[in-house]
């Protein structure tokens, strides 16, 4: 590829390089995402003996130090526990990978997984709002402002994609963003009103809350009509209001608030989304990965 990267403001240049090219670093059959820890995409099987349900996704972790013949070591990562099924979304927290885990049906509820990179065990972190099963939730990041992990909360997108795609029951919750305090156990909602929120971010500085919505696209085999321009393809912004060291968590929880659209794709949709300590924003989109530079919100 010629000109991998295309681009409307001279400030990607300043990233990448004005002679930037792309390098394939890993490859599978099918299709998955590259990264320390990733997951494929939704996978379909008649073994019944190797699973015990008939969609799976793989759960794989790849070294980012490469051999001495220049390759790196992809691995298929064993689920680490019984309900360790369909993982999607993950992040990183005190020192485990966080991972969301989608579930199937009733069998294996939605929740939030913290897999020790070293023993390959996992610990069940949340699975339900007060006693309600979660739709499927989508992705999580960590909000640690302050770097103690016992202060740290844990934000995590929920949509309805299960149900529509016909591996988890009709949703029992709204499409919400969830923040849950794991040394108390106390969890509320920050964010609401969304078609089908997927990825979630945090800038640099802690400030501002990312949340990208993928109403665009129908998840329902056979829509004739897949892709609806009447509904959202975009990034949304918050502030974040996070509570002083000390008071009770679940007397003050930090706080989404202002939302306002921060961009809208013209191809598509925004998938993965990315921020990196500039400010920069990365959003996977149908025509590749598009690029923004972190700046405010037109009213």
């Amino acid at each position: 590829m010629s000109m991998p990267f295309v681009t409307s403001v001279s400030e990607l240049y300043n990233i990448v390089g004005e002679d930037a090219k792309l390098q394939l670093i890993a490859d599978a059959n099918y299709a998955a995402f590259h990264k320390v820890y990733f997951t494929s995409n939704k996978l379909n099987t008649t073994n019944t003996t190797e699973y015990k349900f008939p969609t799976y996704i793989q759960f794989n972790k790849i070294s980012l130090t490469p051999s001495t013949n220049r390759t790196y070591e992809w691995t298929t990562v064993f689920p680490p526990s019984d309900k360790f099924f369909m993982p999607n979304g993950g992040t990183s927290y005190d020192g485990k990978v966080l991972m969301a885990v989608q579930g199937y049906e009733l069998d294996v509820p939605s929740l939030l997984v913290y897999v020790d990179p070293v023993t390959g065990m996992g610990n069940t972190m949340v699975n339900n709002f007060y006693r309600q099963v979660f739709n499927l939730i989508n992705n999580v990041t960590v909000l640690s402002s302050n770097e103690a992990v016992g202060q740290q909360w844990v934000f995590f997108t929920d949509p309805p994609y299960g149900y529509f795609q016909g591996f988890k029951l009709y949703p029992s919750l709204p499409a919400q963003v969830y923040a849950f305090h794991p040394p108390i156990g106390t969890i509320c909602v920050v964010a609401n009103g969304f078609e089908r929120p997927n990825r979630i971010q945090l800038s640099e500085d802690f400030k501002t809350r990312y949340v990208t919505d993928m109403g665009f696209i129908s998840t329902v085999a056979g829509d004739p009509h897949l892709d609806d321009g009447q509904c959202p393809g975009t990034i949304y912004t918050y502030g974040v209001v996070t509570p002083p060291p000390g008071p009770n968590p679940k007397l003050y929880p930090p706080t989404l608030m202002n939302c306002c659209v921060f961009a809208f794709t013209d191809s598509g949709m925004p998938d993965g989304i990315k921020v990196d300590t500039e400010g920069n924003v990365y959003a996977g989109c149908f025509d590749g990965v598009n690029f923004k530079v972190l700046g405010h919100c037109h009213q």
